[in-house]
């Protein structure tokens, strides 16, 4: 009993902890000191306070400093863990546009996109959830028709099997994302080798959305939307997540559902 207590007790004084930090995070925000609210949500989320208030917050904060790639990393961090987060998808658009080109997302595999058309608003909790629901729904028509067989209980558990396979797919797909990254620099070379004396085949710009393939000594191999690919510097881009990147270790719940300009 008592080492349940102090656990207990010490969950209870990190969240009074994170509590606090967050309050501290938006009343910077406030006050304009968006570098010090940046601070403050950028420690709770490497502290493991993963949610997309706080990621959305973080954005919002970027965005007053003219951090347009920041600002676009933690949009995208957001609507990974809530899909239908619309404050943030409409601030993404809108940051989006005020980049250099404007570039598309990089589109997930062809046999992807024709199989999980349907997924793209779901979260993977709302997706485990539904393919936990319709696995034990499958296995629970089985059971009826076992004790009462109706003649439509074996379609019933078919399409109930079916959606489960459909919703582990999609929960699966959601577990493992793909390497979506976001340029946080103001230009990167695109080069055809890991070295600067390699020929350049393009340039990125700060908010440009790329995957990653491949990570070494210091190098990213991306590709663009098109399809195109090349080596940039390691520190021109910052993935996605999971895992999480974070800018800062500088540390001077609620979301400011602020609708930036």
């Amino acid at each position: 009993m008592t080492m349940i207590a102090l656990f207990l007790f010490a969950d209870l004084a990190a969240g009074d902890v994170y509590h606090e930090i967050f309050e501290h995070a938006n009343a910077a925000y406030a006050a304009g000191n968006f570098q010090a609210a940046a601070n403050g949500y950028e420690q709770l989320a490497a502290s493991g306070v993963v949610l997309p208030e706080v990621f959305f917050n973080l954005a919002n904060a970027y965005y007053r400093q003219g951090r347009i790639g920041l600002a676009i990393l933690n949009y995208e961090r957001a609507l990974r863990l809530a899909p239908g987060f619309d404050s943030a998808r409409d601030n993404l658009d809108k940051a989006l546009r005020e980049t250099a080109h404007n570039l598309g997302r990089p589109l997930p595999p062809a046999w992807e996109q024709s199989l999980f058309f349907w997924h793209d608003a779901l979260s993977y909790t709302e997706t485990r959830t539904a393919a936990i629901a319709f696995w034990l729904l499958f296995w629970g028509l089985l059971a009826l028709r076992q004790w009462r067989p109706l003649p439509y209980v074996r379609g019933a558990a078919m399409a109930a099997g079916l959606l489960t396979l459909a919703f582990t797919g999609s929960a699966w797909i959601k577990a493992h994302p793909h390497p979506l990254a976001v340029v946080v620099s103001d230009k990167a070379a695109v080069r055809h080798g890991k070295s600067d004396q390699e020929s350049v085949r393009f340039e990125l710009f700060e908010g440009d959305r790329v995957l990653i393939d491949r990570r070494e000594d210091g190098w990213a191999r991306v590709e663009k939307a098109g399809g195109e690919r090349g080596w940039v510097r390691d520190s021109d881009v910052a993935l996605v997540g999971p895992p999480y990147e974070f800018q800062t270790t500088r540390y001077d719940i609620k979301p400011n559902m602020e609708q930036v300009p």
